[in-house]
């Protein structure tokens, strides 16, 4: 491991239309003087249904292999002092990916918002209704309740301006 207790991983997780990349766009530019990577899970290429079912079972069988490949590669090449992740990620296997490293330097953030929000972000300011189903609907509850469940800080951000976002997300994690 390199360097690993010196350095903190943030791991941005929410389902579609939440508010993930404005956040990361926001602290990328207040930030813009540190080195720190500001990553996307989704970088890597998503393959489609059938791919993930093929070589890994299911979707999320897909997910939590990339997942904790993710993880690997932040605590094992990523040297700087903050790293971020975001990505719409299962908390759970976050959460076993750092423990398979037993790495305990790491912050799980659920962005956030209520269902007509989203509906509204994905339909009028992103022009992705195909993501508006009943299946991003419910994913956004079962990541909510994850949250609960694991203790990780939630930011609504159905209310927030995106300026707003990075102060809560800067006061929960405190940087």
């Amino acid at each position: 491991m390199n360097n690993s207790k010196a350095k903190t991983i943030y791991f941005i997780t929410g389902a579609s239309g939440v508010g993930k990349t404005p956040l990361v766009a926001q602290l990328k530019k207040k930030y813009a003087n540190m080195t720190w990577p500001f990553l996307h899970f989704d970088s890597i290429g998503v393959p489609s249904v059938e791919e993930m079912e093929k070589e890994f079972g299911s979707p999320s069988g897909w997910q939590e292999a990339k997942t904790y490949e993710w993880i690997d590669k932040l605590i094992n090449e990523y040297n700087d002092e903050k790293v971020f992740l975001e990505g719409q990620v299962n908390l759970q296997f976050i959460h076993d990916g750092f423990a398979k490293h037993n790495f305990k330097n790491y912050k799980i953030i659920l962005i956030d918002c209520d269902g007509e929000e989203m509906a509204y972000r994905l339909t009028h300011k992103r022009g992705q209704l195909e993501l508006l189903t009943d299946d991003m609907k419910n994913w956004l509850k079962f990541l909510r309740n994850q949250a609960h469940e694991l203790d990780a800080p939630v930011i609504d951000t159905s209310n927030l301006s995106e300026e707003e976002v990075l102060n809560e997300f800067e006061k929960k994690v405190g940087l």
